[in-house]
C-alpha cells in the first residue's frame, strides 16, 4: 500500500523516456517501432520510489501499442492504469487557432480519487491546461545522460505526499520552493 493517498499520473515521452526516428550517440535502451527509446537517469530509481510513495497511472498521447510497450520495458510494476491517445481530448485554442491534446482530469474520477488528491508530470503544459492545479512541471528529457531532473522531482513530490489538497499548492517554479 502506498505511504501517500495520491495518484500520481507520469507521463512518457520526455518526461520518462526519449523516443527519436534517429539515433543518439550512444545506444538506445529500446527500440520500438522504429523509434530509439532512451531512459531519462534515475528511471527506475524513480519508479521504485513512486510506486512506494504513491498510486501511479501513466498517461500519454502517444499510440496504445506504443505506451503498452514503453510501459512493458521500464516499469517493474504495472501501473494502476495505462491512458493513451485515445483517452485525450482534442481542443481548439482559442488563441493559436491550434488544436491540441488535453488530458481531462474527469476522465480520471472512475478511479476514487478526488482532484484534490491527483498529481500529474508532463513536460508539456498545454495539455493539462484545464488541471493546472494538478500538474507538475518536468523540463522535457531528450536524451541528456547528465539529468537530473527526476531525483529533484521525487524530492518535490515527497512535499507534497501529505498535502491535503494539491490543488492548493502554486507548483510553478518548484524546484526553488520549499511547503
Amino acid at each position: 500500500m502506498p505511504r501517500f493517498d495520491k495518484l500520481l499520473v507520469l507521463d512518457l515521452d520526455e518526461t520518462l523516456v526519449h523516443a527519436s526516428d534517429t539515433p543518439l550517440a550512444r545506444p538506445a535502451d529500446l527500440e520500438i517501432f522504429d523509434y530509439h527509446v532512451y531512459e531519462r537517469p534515475g528511471l527506475r530509481e524513480f519508479l521504485c520510489w513512486s510506486f512506494d510513495a504513491f498510486t501511479v497511472g501513466v498517461w500519454t498521447a502517444s499510440s496504445d501499442d506504443y505506451a503498452s510497450a514503453v510501459v512493458q520495458h521500464v516499469f517493474v510494476d504495472a501501473p494502476y492504469f495505462v491512458y493513451s491517445r485515445d483517452r485525450c481530448t482534442w481542443h481548439m485554442d482559442l488563441d493559436t487557432r491550434d488544436r491540441v491534446l488535453l488530458k481531462p482530469i474527469q476522465k480520471l474520477r472512475k478511479f476514487g480519487f478526488p482532484k484534490e488528491r491527483i498529481l500529474f508530470v508532463d513536460d508539456t503544459p498545454s495539455k493539462l491546461a484545464r488541471s493546472y492545479g494538478n500538474y507538475v512541471r518536468i523540463h522535457p528529457f531528450e536524451g541528456a545522460e547528465d539529468d537530473t531532473e527526476l531525483a529533484a522531482l521525487a524530492e518535490y513530490l515527497e512535499t507534497l505526499g501529505s498535502v491535503p489538497n494539491v490543488r492548493a499548492i502554486e507548483k510553478r517554479g518548484w524546484r526553488k520552493s520549499s511547503l
